[in-house]
């Protein structure tokens, strides 16, 4: 009897986790498919101000596609500048995002030496042990 209550909580659990999918705001699914994730802040914004969420996925799908410059070269630039502005938590998303457009391990490292000589160490040393959690198995 245990092990079917344990198999019934489990598909039920499947089956909410498809519904919620479905349910996913468009925003949210472009995130993921862009940035192989969804930062947990879109999760808020499509809580409490979803117009808002619409405006930031729009937004982003104009800015961040291909263009003159192709989408890894924008988000290495993105990376660079978050990472000027010492925010940890962004950095970890906007490095995520930036490997996920292809961006290597060399590439990343070479903006690390812009990042420094534009911003000076500060900027790399606030930010270090997340750059290098996350880049590790490159």
């Amino acid at each position: 009897m245990i092990n079917f209550t344990i198999f019934i909580k489990l598909d039920v659990h499947i089956i909410l986790s498809v519904i919620d999918m479905e349910h996913e705001h468009e925003a949210i699914k472009q995130a993921k498919k862009l940035m192989g994730f969804s930062p947990d802040i879109l999760d808020l914004y499509e809580e409490v101000n979803p117009e808002l969420l619409d405006i930031i996925g729009k937004f982003d799908r104009i800015i961040l596609k291909d263009g003159a410059l192709p989408t890894k070269i924008k988000r290495l630039i993105a990376l660079g500048i978050i990472i000027s502005n010492q925010c940890g938590y962004c950095v970890e998303q906007q490095l995520k995002a930036t490997i996920n457009a292809g961006a290597t391990k060399e590439e990343i490292a070479d903006l690390m030496g812009v990042v420094l000589l534009t911003s000076g160490a500060p900027a790399l040393a606030s930010c270090r042990d997340i750059i290098a959690e996350v880049i590790k198995d490159l």
